[in-house]
């Protein structure tokens, strides 16, 4: 039976690059949300809610990430909250320059620190640098064929974007030169 004071888990991310599991977890009543983070033999290590002031820091995760500076990225509710290793507040994306409201969905981060994400409003893959300055929109419904990007994930080895879409596609985009180009791959 579903309890609503009780905390479910929302998403997770495994770091390679410590073998961390990363939690996004939230609680309906009374509303809140946490990452968490265990070790690779289980433990609870660390739990990243409040800043330093005591305000919460997400509203509900929906994807985690952490970039190559083991930062922990979550895309929220309206934003994309980053925090240091050590779970403190470096900034909120609230979206692009532009003003338009900002959905973000799924992030992922690539070799060059830079964080992309999915924003469901626009139907974009946008490119935020690791200090969250807005880079530029890197893919387009319109001009890329995707249809609702919601879900991405970064190939370091090989360069390549994955994103998932609400038609059920998975489009694959290579990053040459700082610039992707469609390589040709759809998978229904």
């Amino acid at each position: 039976m579903w309890n609503p004071s009780k905390w479910d888990p929302h998403c997770v991310y495994f770091s390679k690059s410590t073998g961390d599991l990363l939690v996004g977890m939230y609680r309906r009543y009374p509303d809140s949300a946490k990452i968490i983070r265990y070790d690779r033999i289980g433990y609870l290590t660390q739990t990243i809610q409040h800043t330093v002031t005591g305000h919460a820091l997400f509203t509900i995760p929906l994807f985690i990430t952490e970039n190559t500076n083991q930062d922990v990225v979550v895309s929220d509710t309206g934003r994309v909250v980053v925090t240091d290793q050590a779970g403190r507040l470096r900034f909120s994306y609230t979206g692009p320059p532009s003003g338009s409201q900002f959905f973000p969905r799924g992030v992922c981060t690539d070799t060059l620190s830079h964080i992309l994400v999915c924003d469901d409003n626009t139907n974009t893959v946008q490119m935020v640098n690791k200090d969250g300055q807005f880079l530029m929109i890197l893919l387009t419904e319109a001009h890329n064929g995707m249809n609702t990007p919601l879900s991405l994930c970064f190939d370091n080895n090989a360069h390549l974007l994955w994103v998932g879409s609400s038609d059920s596609t998975v489009s694959v985009y290579r990053y040459i030169n700082q610039q992707f180009s469609l390589t040709g791959v759809s998978v229904r």
